[in-house]
């Protein structure tokens, strides 16, 4: 270990960049051997690694800052990697650097709740602001210097958008969905710019575990969306991200077209908090428990803001009073099969759980299949469905061999709706999105249990939820168990559903608030 954090160390930036698969492979050796010792083992490990690295090179000190990050799940390494990354000199880490390391943050974030300590957070917004800034003083710009209300065309509104893929990826049925509202409701002309910063490649260097963005590139060749029926402008920036002239470019078509607002699909959008400089913009935040990252005037969240919002926003430059509460909805993407359980590997007469998502190797835990292993122990009528991106599933189910007798994994589906129509239960494991799935299971008239944590308890409402895996556990067996308690909180789903899918009372309203308050400003 010692040999090799020295030797890490004394490489130059070009030498270490060549060498960066070859490190991240012994990273990963380490990573398994470490798992298989004792917590007490593990802790030690990284602390030695942290402390080995304290006074080198920053790209040194932020790949293994951030290995120790994702292996402990430590706040503590979460804040010393932001702290690092803040201060790095852009003579070693770079503003293009630096921006990708936020967006590599912002995953790891997103998936392990147990790293965003309040200090973490704060950094995140300090950084997204530093970063920002940099941007603008690059182009120029120097603070707000908005169109006049009088100049801008009300009945046109620019929409920005990080990605843009299919109906199957929830941001995108998002921001298509958001599109409809503002045109079938609030009669405005869309324009769709997908600036393609989600998770940009340009400016990669060495973070442990990297991930990359996809990106459609059949999309660019198009000029219009449609959903539902309607049709939006759209344009596609090209996927070399972030480009000063391709950012220039958004900005020269905000100043030509003039439009009443933007608005900001998910946040952490530089390009599109560049063009808020000119046009008021509003930031829909796509992890609606949790304010955005972003730099814009307002914010439409599904929360109260509380006292460490407060303290982000103003980190970011924004007013909390300009972050609007308006319930999150949903659009779904039809149903256009009917399957059976048989077709789907499901046992008849069987109360099938039913457990989704696109990252379950990180969101399903221990704690959570210890307590699935212990309900169908109680009950051999249960039986579990994993629906999604689980590659690690057949080897984590052989730790829980009672479960593994009762679980099915089904992949991934494009028909969500006709999976869920063949289940009984959604159970939804700790974590942040899911959102979108748990809408689709209570449109389907099946009950959910949650935590009161992330994306699925806001959506769902306050009668799905559980306190803790124990009270999970118990209220499935309840529901498995107890056919006029299912029955009523069957109802109460289908209840729920209708009001996720009435997007024109929910976002439309507080959109039309919002407004009314540019009018007077």
């Amino acid at each position: 270990m010692k040999q090799f954090l020295n030797a890490i160390k004394q490489y130059g930036l070009e030498e270490y960049f060549a060498r960066f698969g070859e490190i991240e492979q012994i990273l990963k050796n380490i990573e398994s051997k470490i798992n298989s010792g004792t917590r007490q083992e593990k802790e030690k490990t990284l602390e030695y690694m942290a402390a080995q690295v304290r006074g080198a090179k920053g790209w040194v000190k932020i790949h293994i800052l951030s290995f120790c990050m994702k292996v402990g799940g430590s706040a503590g390494f979460a804040e010393e990697l932001l702290d690092t990354v803040l201060r790095a000199d852009v003579g070693e880490v770079g503003e293009y650097n630096k921006l990708s390391h936020f967006w590599q943050m912002s995953t790891t974030f997103f998936l392990k709740n147990d790293l965003q300590s309040l200090a973490a957070k704060e950094k995140m917004a300090e950084l997204y602001r530093q970063l920002f800034l940099a941007f603008a003083g690059s182009l120029g710009l120097k603070g707000r210097n908005y169109i006049p209300w009088q100049e801008r065309e009300k009945n046109l509104v620019f929409v920005f958008t990080s990605q843009v893929l299919g109906l199957e990826h929830a941001p995108t049925k998002t921001l298509l969905d958001r599109c409809y509202v503002l045109k079938k409701y609030l009669h405005k002309e869309v324009f769709i710019i997908n600036t393609a910063m989600q998770i940009p490649q340009k400016g990669q260097a060495p973070f442990y575990g990297l991930v990359n963005a996809e990106y459609a590139d059949v999309l660019s060749d198009l000029c219009e969306l449609e959903f539902k029926g309607e049709h939006f402008g759209f344009w596609q920036c090209e996927n070399k991200m972030p480009d000063l002239e391709l950012m220039a470019e958004c900005i020269r078509m905000v100043k030509r077209r003039k439009p009443e607002f933007l608005l900001s699909i998910g946040g952490s959008d530089i390009c599109a908090d560049l063009c808020g400089l000119f046009v008021p913009q509003i930031t829909v935040s796509t992890v609606f428990s949790k304010i955005a990252v972003s730099c814009g005037e307002y914010q439409i969240v599904d929360k109260e803001v509380n006292e460490t919002d407060r303290m982000v926003l103003s980190i970011l430059g924004a007013e909390p009073h300009k972050t609007k509460r308006a319930r999150f909805t949903f659009s779904f993407k039809e149903q256009s099969h009917n399957f059976t359980r048989k077709e789907l590997g499901l046992s008849e007469g069987k109360f099938v759980l039913i457990i989704v998502g696109w990252r379950l190797d990180a969101e399903v835990d221990s704690a959570f299949l210890e307590m699935l292993e212990r309900v169908v122990k109680q009950n051999e009528q249960i039986e579990a469905a994993f629906m999604g991106v689980f590659d690690s599933f057949a080897a984590r189910m052989k730790s829980y061999p009672l479960l593994e007798e009762n679980s099915r994994f089904l992949g991934k589906q494009m028909d969500a709706l006709a999976v869920l129509k063949c289940c009984s239960l959604y159970v939804n494991p700790k974590r942040n999105g899911g959102g979108s799935s748990v809408s689709e299971a209570l449109y389907q008239g099946l009950p959910a249990v949650t935590l009161p944590i992330g994306d699925v308890s806001v959506a769902a409402g306050e009668k799905f939820w559980v306190p803790d895996y124990g009270a999970m556990e118990r209220q499935i067996l309840r529901c498995a168990e107890d056919s006029e308690y299912y029955r009523q909180m069957a109802g109460d789903a289908r209840e729920r559903a209708e009001q996720l899918l009435d997007s024109g009372n929910g976002f439309g309203t507080v959109i039309s608030e919002i407004e009314n308050e540019l009018i007077l400003e």
